[in-house]
């Protein structure tokens, strides 16, 4: 039998006796108090800069790049933030960023991307359509040495951004896509899997009331919950290959590994990994799931190489 870890078990009961009115507002600020609460000492890279990607169409996207090395050209990750496409930033995200950065070697670019209810579906995945076609102009006109060689990646909503990019660029001769990697995404939009019913709870400190909120503010009630669902999405056998994460008590664990089955069926490269003892959002919780997130990152580097 399964049991979530105890010292992140002790953290979610203390945290959800905290009782807040859900708003942008409150989310927002209560993901960034809980975030810097369990940042450890920053990791150092050669250099991090923040820029602004242009010609994106009607928003131009804020990043900023991780760079592990100057020294030769690396290839580019990619990194849509979580947050249920409506908190966390480029900020939150900034230890995870920067641990994937020297974990892997890739330069590291962490867009900005525009957040719910402000801005509607399908703001989010214009905005992370638009990083995967610029980014490799902006590297070369920044002078940064790069490779043609790009990996998407993200966690929860930002999984869900990536594979949308994926699914759009596969095959294409343009953007140079090679890899996927998705950390408990959530790819099902009609929440029909069995694992969602199992974990939205008290005890993961993900209940279906934060899960009917974080939706609502991106999605509105007649957009078709299937159609943007990338579970059901086409996909063939130029998908990128791919490598999933899930937590065994999170919401999205069934169709992480739902999608993964599909990838294979097509011939694609696809690997998944369940950590038996994690909760949605384990990433974020650097001091309580240390040695976990270390072994995600390990696991990174070696599918990347």
């Amino acid at each position: 039998m399964y049991s979530i870890k105890p010292e992140l078990a002790a953290f979610i009961r203390k945290n959800m006796k905290k009782k807040c009115v859900m708003t942008p507002i409150t989310m927002r600020e209560g993901s960034m108090v809980m975030a810097q609460s369990q940042e450890l000492p920053k990791v150092e890279l050669a250099g991090v800069e923040d820029t602004v990607l242009d010609s994106c169409g009607e928003y131009d996207v804020p990043v900023r790049i991780y760079i592990p090395s100057k020294e030769k050209a690396l290839p580019v990750l990619i990194y849509y933030h979580g947050g249920g496409f409506s908190i966390d930033n480029v900020t939150v995200y900034d230890p995870v960023c920067r641990r994937i950065a020297r974990a892997t070697g890739y330069i590291v670019v962490s867009p900005e991307y525009r957040l719910a209810p402000e801005n509607k579906y399908p703001a989010a995945e214009a905005d992370a359509k638009a990083v995967v076609r610029r980014i490799l102009p902006k590297l070369e006109t920044m002078h940064i040495p790069y490779a043609r060689d790009i990996t998407v990646c993200g966690d929860s909503a930002g999984g869900y951004l990536a594979t949308v990019v994926s699914a759009a660029f596969q095959g294409s001769d343009s953007v140079p896509l090679t890899h996927q990697i998705l950390i408990y995404p959530c790819l099902d939009m009609t929440h029909s899997l069995a694992s969602v019913q199992e974990n939205c709870s008290q005890q993961t400190g993900f209940t279906k009331e934060k899960l009917h909120w974080y939706f609502s503010q991106y999605f509105r009630p007649a957009d078709d919950r299937v159609k943007v669902s990338p579970l059901f999405s086409r996909l063939t056998e130029a998908m990128p290959a791919t490598l999933v994460f899930t937590a065994q008590f999170c919401p999205f664990r069934d169709e992480g590994q739902d999608y993964v089955r599909r990838l294979r069926e097509r011939g694609v490269r696809a690997v998944t990994y369940n950590y038996t003892n994690m909760v949605h959002s384990y990433l974020n919780f650097e001091k309580i799931c240390y040695d976990e997130i270390c072994d995600t990152y390990r696991r990174m580097r070696e599918f990347l190489r």
